[in-house]
This record gives C-alpha cells, structure tokens and sequence, in this order.
C-alpha cells in the first residue's frame, strides 16, 4: 500500500510540476503562444497547444519522480524509461497528426472554432500513455510467473487497446460531425452513434496489434478472435445509424435526433432476441491484460 501512496504523489507532482513549467514557457515565450493561436486559417489552437506542451513535459518529468520510487520496489528501470521514450515520440509525432486533422471537426461556436471538442479528443487520445507513465506502470516488477518481457508485451498490449479505443471514438465523432449526406441526417451518426461504432472499430484494431504482441499462438488467436467480434458489431452500428441518417432527407435534424439516439440500443437490443443478428452484433466490455497497469 505504501508504494501505491508513493507512485500516487509521484504522479501528482509530476503532474503540478509540468503544469507549471509549461504555464513559465507560455508566460516567457510569448511568441509561441501567440504563433500558436493564430497559425494554420487563423484557427485559435492555444488549448491543444497547451495540451500537448503539458504532455511533452509531464512524461519526463513523471519518470524521473517515479524512478526512485520503482528502484524501492525492485521495478525494472532500463525498460521503464525504454517505454517511457517511446511514449514520448508517439505524442510527439502525434502534433502535426493533430495540426491536419483539426480541420475534421467542423465549427460549433463560431468561425474557426472547433467548440473545444478536438481539444478534449486530444485529451482523450493522450490520457492512457501519459497514465502509464505518471502511474510509475512503465516501471515493470517482474513476477515469478512471468518474464520481463512477457510483461512488456503485456503493458504494451494494454495501452494500445484503450488508446485505439479512444481515439476510435473520436474518429467516430468526427465523422459524425463532418457527415453531410444529408446534412439534417448528421445527428444519427454523432451520439451515440459516432461514438460507438468508432469505438468499436477502435477496439478491433487495438486487439489485431494486441493479438501480434501475445507470447502464444493460442492467445494471439483468442484476441484476434476478439478484435472480429468487435470489427462485426463496429460495422453494423455503423450500418445502421447510416440507414437512420437517410431520414434527414424528410425530416428536420431534431427528428433524426429523436430516432438516431436510440437506435443503437435498440439494434442491440434485437440482437439478443434474434439468433441471426446476434451472430453480427454482440456486447463486449474492452478487457485489458492483467496486471498491465500494476
């Protein structure tokens, strides 16, 4: 229990930490701040800036706090900060990604505005690598059971499914936002649609790499068994919030919404009642290895 305390207050102080360092360089640099806000069709991209600023900076600094406190418990330290350095590359090839597909998600509050939706999709993209690491669960302990590297596959498994799933649903939701045949049709593939599908799409993708990392055929079987399962019922949501946006020809958009909304749960519904669909569409709960973030 004391560890846990420890990597807590580590990660909570990496966290403060970061968010003062990057508040000193947007208060120093004012340049940047403002190049930030008005680059790229005068778009204000100061929050997703800032974002990815903390992010930048929070993983090193979580892993130099969490360092001393994985050493106390005999946590593998080499492979920790392996790990760590790759997160860090990913956010970082992640900004010019985030800089392009800004332009997914339409304006909600004003021109050149995104609402602060494609801020909080990058909130959620990055959230489970910067968790891994502000949690000191880079920092593997090798258990009796298992190998070192049984264990990194098994972290790294964890952190690509729950990343995948995420920003599947924001893929979702972008589409949903963007979608424009008809116009009115667009609430039936936003919520809960868009989120659904794409998180199930997410899913299956995130469970074909997971089942490339398993120690065992056997186990690579199982999961990409799995990643089916979710691609099937990611493609008949998908199928069917299309089908429900094709009122929009006749209806105004707040009616789409009305039967958009519910007919998800409706299609899952039905597909436990009748056999043939429920070959299709099933309900599944995103599992993640034992122990990866232990």
């Amino acid at each position: 229990m004391t560890d846990l305390r420890l990597r807590g207050a580590a990660g909570v102080t990496a966290g403060v930490i970061a968010l003062a360092l990057t508040v000193l360089v947007a208060v120093s640099r004012p340049e940047l701040y403002e190049w930030a806000r008005t680059k790229a069709e005068e778009r204000d991209r100061t929050g997703e800036a800032v974002i990815f600023a903390w992010a930048l900076i929070v993983l090193p600094v979580a892993g130099l706090l969490q360092t001393p406190v994985a050493r106390r418990r005999g946590a593998r330290i080499g492979a920790g900060w392996a790990l760590l350095a790759c997160y860090w590359l990913f956010v970082l090839l992640l900004v010019p990604v985030a800089w392009q597909a800004e332009g997914l998600f339409p304006a909600s509050d004003g021109p050149g505005r995104s609402g602060g939706v494609f801020g909080a999709a990058i909130g959620l993209v990055l959230g489970t690598p910067v968790y891994a690491v502000v949690s000191g669960a880079v920092f593997r302990t090798v258990r009796p059971e298992e190998t070192l590297g049984e264990q990194v596959r098994g972290h790294v498994s964890g952190v690509v499914v729950l990343t995948s799933v995420l920003a599947g649903a924001v893929v979702g939701l972008a589409c949903g936002l963007g979608f424009r045949l008809p116009a009115s049709g667009a609430p039936a593939l936003v919520l809960p649609g868009g989120v659904l599908w794409g998180l199930h799409a997410g899913a299956a993708l995130g469970y074909v790499v997971a089942g490339r990392l398993q120690p065992s055929p056997a186990a690579g079987r199982t999961t990409t068994a799995t990643a089916r399962t979710f691609a099937r019922t990611g493609a008949a949501v998908f199928l069917c919030c299309l089908c429900v946006s094709q009122l929009g020809w006749v209806l105004p958009g707040w009616a789409v919404a009305v039967v958009g909304v519910p007919a998800p749960f409706l299609l899952f519904g039905c597909a436990v009642r009748w056999e043939w669909l429920g070959r299709w569409v099933s309900f599944r709960t995103v599992e993640v290895p034992k122990g990866a973030f232990g």
